[in-house]
């Protein structure tokens, strides 16, 4: 026995170590995702957010926005906050504002179409009059020219970095055009490397409007770089565009924050960048690992608003590198990093040229990848040779100092030497192994404990009933077939084979019966139930815990038993959907009824995707089950039976609202404006805790006897989506969706008021506002065409109401309602306008009654 186990625990380690050897050279997507964690991990050792900095930001957030009005301002307005800072005396300023196109002012275009026509039309006939007006339209037209001013400040504060922006990749054979001289004279033009390195290269550039790029000291791109999971921990220092070589925005900063001079610049592509001595490693790919700071708000940060009011001292930016960048909600899209799952763009920015001017640097050395490899093979050794032979606990031991050594002497490379040490496949490989061989010892040691002392009959016994009671029915017949059958023991069966029954695993409750059998076959009514289920067994085919073919699963099954899923019992069934089939329950426990709604998970997918699918299941089922709103319908359980899964909640009586959406039996427009304002609040409720809908349609909204509307589904949509993604099939037509979504696009509160936005205007006029024959076509017409004006369809509809629809039916989600609760508050003040009008028609009408009562009286 003991050669036995010593073979097994040896080949286990050497299949554990070949495993491990192949996974790293072709790398492994969930490994790979570990290593990083790992490394923001330590990140967050190595930052020193208390060290003071020489970089200061400027953001424009959400208190700028609210006190200075929506962006995009007028760039008279960023002007006059660049000179602000200007008078303070910074070294560098970086606006990472991005200018690529001139601002349009309908002032100023009319202003210069008038001087034209008065210089060449009237002010040779008008004299010193003339002079006068048309000097006056000029100051005018000086007063309007916002771009003008902005150039201006730009130029006298004389030491501004703009960014630019690269689109698209250049492909081999491409066409280039010729660069702009202002680009080339911002291109690093010391640069050398290998012939066949594949340096990032793109086609097309967006730069600042000429008077801004003549006026900037210089310009770096702001291109991002993500690495696999989605994360920003690198900046691509320099792109290949037309043959030129354009530094990143960060770099230009700290280039000109160091006085160091165009020709001082150097890259060794793949290897480093050289600003005069200061050697920045990079990347194959020139990526600099950054270095950060420490969270969001490391850094020194003012107001926009504060800036430009006074409030902020300009001498708290002399001589420093003052950063100015957009942080409120809506402008830019926050970054995951490895110190901050929302950082601002800026701020990021901010951590790079950090990084840079404290030589904070993470270098990846060349001989990691041999260290890890050879990591692997010490580990093996360990695993096949040594740690089957060491006792259990000297065996733990020296498992938990291998994985603490090397977790800790990787962190003390990254922290103390800047080197990202990858020693994750290993670690991974030791636990896995670890695991393995304890497995092997613990396998062998049971067996020979059940030679040695048995099983005691009572003990089973007990066990049996344990597992009864927790639902694992299969151990408890396990345990339950060892004790003698005694009386007690065939009631105990007995019940076991009922418990069978209402889970629909026949065969298995027929096998407990047969048992009984063995000792009484005259016992109850064991025989007629075990030739009932035998037959049902022949008319419906159960796999392991999937389903056949028949039309209910739960409810066809004819073996006299009511059904469970869980702890509830099934009576009924209520309807069915795209996803399952909803059932009538009740929760024996409280004695509660509630709708039951079913899903068949990974139906026509592998297992590793049907865990996946699973996991997310319960996430969306566990976020709705957190919200409490009077129009949203409440979810009491979720749970899991046989890959069917299932989701107790309210149950509602009433109807869906797709009744009401045909136009013989629309419902009247002030109960729809009503409804639509309680949706939107629960949409704004939903929204306001990380939960969106993503599928509001009529049929996922049910009007109640007493006059209530409640949503249905929260949660399941995104299941729905997921599954469909990983069969490739998409059911149904996108008829409620908006643009977002049918590109695939993440999607926020946003998507769900464009959603509702269909469906009131729907409930208005009979018609959704996109058709089309085709799935194509209307995916076109979502996208790209404007919606009817429900007044030509149904002329009651009121203009306000046309607004407030135009508003949530806007293709760019920036110009729709940004919360829903916004939409609520239009909705409801345009019902109290319509109430308020139908008392006035409904006074006046009294009122010329009341008159023409009166004329008939007199003529009497």
């Amino acid at each position: 026995m003991k050669s036995v186990k010593k073979n097994l625990a040896v080949n286990l380690g050497l299949i554990v170590t070949l495993l491990f050897l192949v996974m790293v050279f072709y790398r492994f997507g969930f490994l790979d995702t570990l290593d990083y964690k790992v490394y923001d991990m330590m990140m967050g050792l190595r930052g020193e957010p208390e060290e003071v900095s020489q970089v200061v930001m400027v953001e424009i957030d959400d208190d700028s926005i609210e006190k200075l009005g929506r962006w995009p301002w007028s760039r008279d307005l960023i002007a006059q906050g660049l000179r602000k800072i200007a008078a303070g005396n910074p070294k560098v300023v970086g606006l990472n504002i991005i200018l690529s196109e001139l601002e349009n002012s309908a002032g100023l275009y009319e202003i210069k179409r008038l001087e034209d026509l008065f210089s060449r039309t009237v002010y040779s006939q008008t004299g010193a009059s003339g002079l006068l007006f048309l000097e006056a339209m000029r100051e005018a037209r000086g007063r309007l020219d916002h771009d003008a001013a902005l150039a201006a400040a730009i130029s006298d504060t004389g030491n501004v970095v703009l960014p630019v922006y690269f689109k698209g990749a250049r492909f081999a054979g491409q066409e280039e055009s010729e660069p702009s001289p202002l680009l080339v004279a911002q291109s690093v033009q010391n640069v050398r490397g290998p012939s066949d390195l594949k340096l990032p290269r793109v086609s097309e550039i967006v730069t600042p409007i000429e008077p801004f790029f003549q006026g900037a000291e210089g310009v770096g791109h702001i291109n991002l770089v993500y690495d696999m999971d989605g994360t920003a921990r690198r900046e691509r220092l320099i792109y290949e565009y037309n043959g030129l070589y354009v530094p990143s925005y960060s770099l230009k900063l700290a280039t000109l924050f160091l006085n160091v001079a165009p020709d001082s610049v150097r890259v060794e592509l793949g290897t480093a960048v050289y600003l005069d001595d200061l050697a920045i490693p990079t990347t194959m790919f020139n990526d600099l690992l950054v270095s950060f700071k420490g969270e969001r708000g490391s850094f020194k940060r003012y107001s926009f608003f504060d800036v430009v009011s006074d409030k902020i001292p300009a001498s708290v930016f002399k001589s420093k590198l003052v950063l100015v960048s957009p942080s409120a909600a809506g402008i830019v899209n926050p970054l995951s990093t490895p110190t901050d799952p929302t950082m601002p763009l800026g701020e990021f920015s901010a951590h790079t040229v950090w990084s840079i001017l404290n030589r904070q640097f993470i270098e990846q050395p060349p001989w990691s990848p041999f260290l890890e490899l050879g990591m692997i093979l010490v580990v093996g050794v360990l695993l096949a040779f040594v740690m089957p032979r060491l006792k259990a606990a000297v065996a733990g031991g020296a498992f938990v100092f291998i994985l603490a050594a090397m977790l800790a002497g990787s962190s003390l490379f990254f922290v103390g030497k800047g080197l990202w040490i990858q020693l994750t496949y290993p670690m991974v490989q030791l636990v896995v192994g670890y695991i393995g061989v304890v497995s092997v010892k613990y396998f062998f040691t049971e067996a020979d404990k059940a030679k040695v002392e048995g099983e005691s009959a009572e003990t089973n016994r007990m066990l049996g009933l344990s597992f009864q009671s927790q639902g694992m029915l299969d151990m408890a017949f396990d345990k339950l077939k060892k004790v003698p059958v005694d009386k007690e023991m065939k009631e105990i069966l007995y019940n076991l084979g009922l418990d069978y029954e209402r889970k629909r695993q026949f065969s298995k409750a027929v096998s407990v019966y047969e048992h009984i059998e063995s000792a009484d076959k005259k016992f109850k009514d064991i025989s007629e139930r075990k030739q009932r289920l035998i037959k049902v067994n022949e008319t419906m085919i159960f796999g392991e815990g999937v389903f056949g073919s028949s039309s209910d699963p739960l409810l066809a099954s004819g073996s006299g038993t009511l059904p469970t899923l869980g702890r509830y019992e099934v009576s009924r069934q209520l309807g069915r959907g795209a996803m399952g089939i909803v059932y009538l329950g009740k929760d024996p426990r409280i004695n509660r009824t509630t709708a039951i709604k079913t899903f068949t998970l990974g139906e026509d997918l592998d297992k590793e995707e049907t865990d996946k699918l699973k996991a997310e299941f319960f996430r969306e089922a566990e976020s709705a089950g957190t919200l409490s709103h009077p129009n949203i319908v409440t979810i009491y359980d979720a749970g899991e039976e046989h890959d069917l899964a299932y989701i107790a909640m309210e149950y509602l009586e009433g109807t869906e609202l797709k009744p009401y959406t045909r136009k013989d039996s629309l419902l009247p427009i002030r109960k729809v404006v009503d409804y639509g304002a309680d949706i939107a609040d629960a949409l704004d409720y939903a929204h306001q805790r990380g939960i969106v809908h993503r599928d509001i349609k009529p049929s996922n909204v049910m009007l109640l006897k007493n006059g209530t509307v409640k949503i249905t589904d929260f949660g399941i949509a995104r299941i729905a989506a997921s599954s469909q993604t990983q069969t490739g099939v998409i059911k149904g037509t996108p008829y409620y969706m908006s643009p977002e979504q049918i590109a695939g696009e993440k999607v926020d509160g946003r998507s769900d008021i464009f959603s509702l936005g269909t469906m009131l205007f729907q409930l208005l006029t009979g018609e959704v506002p996109f058709y089309a024959e085709s799935p194509a076509g209307l995916v076109n017409k979502i996208m790209n065409v404007r919606h009817p004006d429900p007044r030509r369809i149904n002329p009651k509809v009121p203009s306000p109401l046309c607004a407030i629809l135009d508003k949530a039916l806007a293709k760019e989600r920036e110009k729709r309602y940004q919360r829903a609760s916004a939409m609520a508050g239009h909705l409801r003040e345009l019902g109290v306008r319509m109430d308020n009008l139908a008392s006035k028609r409904k006074s006046r009408a009294k009122s010329t009654t009341e008159k023409g009562g009166g004329g008939k009286h007199v003529a009497k």
